[in-house]
């Protein structure tokens, strides 16, 4: 009965052995992933930053060019009302005979 107990302990040691040279192995295949990801992950990051930043700046571009945008457009419909006014006071006015 001993002999028996010998050789599952054995076995044991050999099977947790086995365990830890496959996590070995494993760890060893994807650590250089895990690099180039982390290595990726940050120059995205980066490019992140940078396109933040470039959307910052059109943002405080395009807001002067909003504005001249809606002055642009308020006096063309300003010209418009002219333009209706002067077409009104133009207009032919009907001829009234005297009688």
């Amino acid at each position: 009965m001993e002999w028996v107990i010998a050789i599952l302990g054995v076995g044991c040691v050999f099977f947790a052995f086995q365990i830890v040279m496959d996590y070995v192995r494993y760890r060893k295949m994807i650590k250089p992933k895990i690099q180039r990801l982390e290595a990726a992950r940050e120059g995205l990051k980066a490019k992140i930053e940078a396109s933040k930043a470039g959307l910052d700046e059109s943002q405080g571009q395009l807001d002067p060019i909003k504005q001249e945008v809606g002055k642009l457009e308020q006096e063309y419909l300003d010209l418009q009302q002219q333009i209706q006014q002067e077409q009104e006071k133009q207009k032919p006015r009907p001829i009234r005979f005297r009688s």
